[in-house]
């Protein structure tokens, strides 16, 4: 992904900025100086995690797409800490570091906060992606089924009987069963007969998947 390749190298020109700044300017370096600029180095590297853990690469699409709050989350936090390490580093002479620490721990709580708020609601439609996949698997399985059927016995009407299958709503429904058990006999007995009762059988699901689809 280019613009995550992107973001990479913007964070290792904003390390390099960071730390040629931190010992060009004329920081006292008291207490103060030295914990914003080890509190800034955490938060690079809090970023590197956060970055990381926004594009896992064993992720589908659509939960990629909720990694980009994620990864918001990170760039924000590490721009705030940047302007807060600068700024306590600048007041370092007269900034006691208890002050600086009080800073510091907001910065990082609010991080964190965000952080699993953010990541507990990519988690959620991941393990929604997950149910939805294993609710259409049977279904798929039955798409195949009917598909190679068509093909072994090449009659047409079970041939229509398989495009029916193929654009049927793939959510579970009470017939998938008895479907698939046609299937079989299909498969040993194509006569006209069965073929038009597993037809029917498809129009009987298509109306029960409608209901199921209002009733929610």
């Amino acid at each position: 992904m280019k613009l995550t390749k992107h973001a990479w190298i913007l964070w290792g020109i904003s390390l390099v900025v960071f730390l040629i700044l931190a010992f060009l300017i004329p920081f006292a370096h008291t207490g103060t100086f030295w914990f914003a600029f080890g509190a800034t180095l955490i938060m690079f590297g809090v970023t590197v995690f956060v970055f990381a853990r926004a594009f896992r690469k064993d992720e589908t699409p659509e939960s990629k797409l909720l990694g980009w709050p994620i990864f918001k989350v990170g760039y924000v936090a590490l721009i705030v800490q940047i302007i807060v390490g600068f700024a306590l580093m600048g007041i370092a002479f007269l900034c006691p570091v208890w002050a600086a620490v009080i800073a510091e721990v907001i910065v990082f709580a609010v991080t964190g906060f965000c952080l699993t708020v953010k990541d507990a609601a990519r988690d959620a439609v991941t393990a929604a992606e997950v149910k939805v996949t294993d609710n259409t698997a049977a279904w798929k399985a039955i798409r195949a089924r009917a598909n190679a059927i068509a093909a072994e016995t090449g009659h047409p009407d079970i041939k229509k009987l398989a495009e029916e299958i193929r654009y049927a709503d793939p959510t579970p429904t009470g017939m998938d069963g008895e479907i698939a058990q046609m299937l079989e006999t299909l498969s040993s007995y194509a006569d006209a007969a069965n073929i038009r009762k597993a037809l029917a059988m498809m129009e009987q699901r298509k109306a029960l998947a409608k209901d199921s689809k209002l009733k929610k």
